[in-house]
């Protein structure tokens, strides 16, 4: 799931970058060229990160991800939380100088429900009057939807229940307004940079694939004042090694430095490295609509069964992750985690058990289970996958074949759902259970990559949506989760943690969010 969502595939490394002009200019890295800069049909983090400085919704989140007023300057909500009225800020402007109006959210959020878009996800709008149905294709007119614009300054959202947590899902990207007639006219280019027209405090200025996307500071928007860099250069590169030498030369403005680095890190980098944990969490999807994975389930449990989330932990990865038993990170507040049956049970009761799971399936020495394993390519990854992968042989006898293929091409097979086991992870934009296993409804988010459905799953998440009592909400969430890691559509590995080292020339880095927004930071000489 911010959300940013955070959706991310793979790892992400240090990137290489070119030289970070003085001044006002901050370098930062991007592990892949993104997706898409349409806020809608982006799924990578990679994409999120740079449309948070493109756009802004009606509300944005502060440094602590706390929802704040982003263009609407303030709004009501009626006694029953169904009623949501924004009023705009009248001085909004899009890059273009155009005023930013409440039919411009309107638009957005019609565009955003429209089958025919194929957003990533929905979240931002599901709870609204008539959402489902119109993504479902129940009904053919988004013009149903409940939203309107009673003037250009008011926008009022109609919700068909109410939602503990839709402030917070307005700040996501998928919700940014977007301008009407360049998408119009443009059609799928109005991302490019001669065509964009953005409303956040950065406008794109250039995009060179596989090179650099370049964004100026926007003299249109409200808070231009307050922006204090004034370009920003996101480089592409996949070279953490080289990446890491650029951060000392001075090069690069930040990077995740390479994990044979960490243990030296601290006292050779001193305050200029970063470590917080985060709300993340690292897993393989298994694609629930292949046999034989998809069909069996006591499949998933011996190959869970068989991971060593320790010794991953523990000896590959020195970062600080922990070995992740479920969906949800023990960091996420008024949550307890409900992790897989087996989280407590030891090694060798495991390996018994999935040995044993794996001959009632019919599998063993004289026909071994064969299972292949898709990643977007990265060195850091492949390590892991590749431990993964000797786990499996040596304890179970499971062969496994490691497929990588480069980071666009893998996100448009995971989409289609053409793998049998994928490395992902998710990184949630807020504080709130509910962005991690709202991934796994099966209509309407973009982010359940192995096609998980299940009735029941389903009825708790809409439970936890409608619940105003908090401990109901949660308890709802936490059966759900509990669901989840009994039918074990993915196998989680780790939690994530943040070592983060950045420049210090730059002030005002948030430690708990890798892709901080750049209104936040400031560059010195």
């Amino acid at each position: 799931m911010n959300r940013i969502r955070s959706f991310f595939l793979g790892l992400t490394l240090c990137i290489a970058a070119a030289p970070a002009d003085a001044g006002t200019t901050l370098a930062r890295w991007l592990q892949s060229d993104p997706d898409s800069l349409d806020p809608q049909r982006t799924a990578s983090i990679f994409s999120a990160q740079i449309d948070q400085d493109l756009f802004e919704g009606l509300v944005r989140f502060d440094r602590d991800k706390h929802p704040i007023p982003g263009i609407a300057e303030r709004w009501d909500v009626s006694p029953d939380g169904l009623i949501y009225r924004f009023h705009l800020r009248p001085d909004a402007r899009w890059s273009n100088g155009d005023p930013v109006t409440a039919e411009d959210f309107v638009y957005s959020l019609r565009r955003l429900v429209d089958p025919k878009t194929a957003a990533t996800e929905i979240e931002p709008a599901r709870a609204i009057v008539n959402a489902e149905a119109i993504t479902a294709g129940k009904l053919t007119d988004p013009a149903a939807l409940g939203v309107a614009a009673p003037d250009a300054r008011t926008l009022v959202i109609t919700l068909a229940h109410p939602q503990p947590v839709e402030l917070s899902l307005l700040a996501s990207r998928f919700a940014y307004p977007l301008h009407h007639a360049t998408i119009e006219r443009w059609g799928n280019e109005w991302t490019r940079p001669e065509h964009m027209v953005s409303n956040g405090p950065y406008r794109l200025e250039s995009w060179v694939p596989h090179d650099q996307i370049v964004l100026v500071r926007s003299p249109s928007y409200y808070g231009h004042d307050g922006i204090a860099i004034e370009t920003v250069r996101h480089i592409v590169s996949d070279s953490e090694s080289t990446a890491f030498r650029r951060f000392q030369a001075g090069e690069l403005d930040t990077c995740f430095p390479p994990t044979r680095e960490i243990p030296g890190l601290a006292e050779k980098f001193g305050t200029e490295l970063h470590r917080a944990t985060s709300r993340q969490v690292w897993f393989l999807a298994v694609n629930m609509t292949k046999p034989p994975l998809g069909t069996d389930p006591r499949l998933r449990e011996a190959l869970n069964l068989g991971i060593d989330r320790e010794i991953l932990t523990g000896r590959i990865y020195v970062r600080g992750e922990a070995p992740a038993y479920g969906d949800v990170p023990p960091m996420i507040a008024n949550y307890t985690p409900q992790p897989l049956a087996f989280a407590t049970m030891p090694k060798a009761a495991r390996i018994a058990r999935a040995k044993e799971l794996l001959k009632e399936a019919g599998y063993g020495p004289d026909h071994p289970l064969a299972v292949e394993i898709s990643y977007g390519t990265n060195d850091e990854t492949r390590t892991v996958l590749s431990a993964i992968a000797g786990m499996w042989k040596t304890d179970l006898g499971v062969e496994t074949t490691l497929s990588n293929q480069e980071f666009q091409v893998y996100l448009q097979a995971v989409s289609m759902h053409n793998f049998q086991i994928a490395a992902l992870g998710f990184s949630a934009d807020f504080d709130d259970a509910g962005q991690f296993l709202s991934n796994y409804r099966s209509e309407g988010s973009g982010y359940n990559a192995g096609a998980f459905a299940d009735p029941a799953y389903d009825k708790l998440l809409a439970t936890a949506d409608t619940a105003l009592d908090p401990a109901a909400r949660r308890d709802a969430l936490q059966q759900a989760e509990k669901l989840l890691m009994a039918e074990m559509p993915i196998l989680p590995v780790y939690f994530g943690a943040e070592n983060m080292l950045v420049a210090k020339r730059v002030e005002g880095w948030v430690d708990n969010d890798r892709f901080a927004q750049t209104r936040f930071l400031s560059v010195t000489e």
